[in-house]
């Protein structure tokens, strides 16, 4: 028997479990030489943010937060689908932002509990277009370090998870959501 979570009660875990891993992550990235203060790559997320993102979920006739307790809970075939999710964004707008913390914090938490290599090899199982969609969510945080800063961070996020981000990864490689070099990227 697994342990059941009533869905209002688990939204305000899931605000809190975001918040904190990102608060965890956030001090990490200080200690880093570069100094730059990581984490919240697509802004901060409240209740709002999340029912807005469950609205459009149930729209696309997915169970999104159903899915994302459900993976939390070891669950990879719901993971894979929250993953394939991605693909409904067209446009890096507030939707697309939720979701990219909420994707980016089950990176750090899973990586912590299941281990980088587990995730990693869930989003390598992915379909091509899903797998870049993911890794760009992810990798994205390392594009905002100020641009000083931005190749020392960026190859540190490469070291610290090279399944994930293997040698031929490229950034927003054929995938609209990210357009890289034009500016349009920063949240900050």
């Amino acid at each position: 028997m697994t342990n059941w979570i009533p869905l209002p009660l688990f939204r305000i875990a899931l605000v809190r479990l975001v918040a904190a891993a990102l608060v965890s992550l956030g001090r990490t990235a200080l200690a880093q030489d570069t100094g730059f203060d990581t984490g919240m790559p697509f802004g901060l997320i409240g209740q709002s943010e999340i029912d807005r993102l469950e609205d459009f979920a149930k729209k696309e006739g997915a169970d999104l937060m159903g899915d994302i307790k459900r993976a939390y809970e070891k669950d990879d075939e719901a993971l894979s689908r929250v993953f394939l999710f991605s693909l409904k964004f067209a446009a890096l707008d507030g939707n697309a932002r939720t979701y990219g913390q909420i994707v980016y914090s089950s990176f750090l938490t899973l990586s912590e509990t299941r281990g980088v290599a587990y995730y990693a090899k869930l989003v390598a199982s992915q379909p091509e277009e899903v797998r870049q969609r993911i890794r760009d969510f992810i990798y994205y945080d390392s594009t905002q370090a100020p641009p000083k800063d931005r190749s020392e961070v960026e190859a540190e996020t490469r070291k610290s998870a090279p399944l994930l981000f293997p040698r031929g990864y490229v950034f927003g490689s054929k995938d609209p959501l990210f357009k890289t070099g034009s500016g349009t990227l920063s949240w900050r």
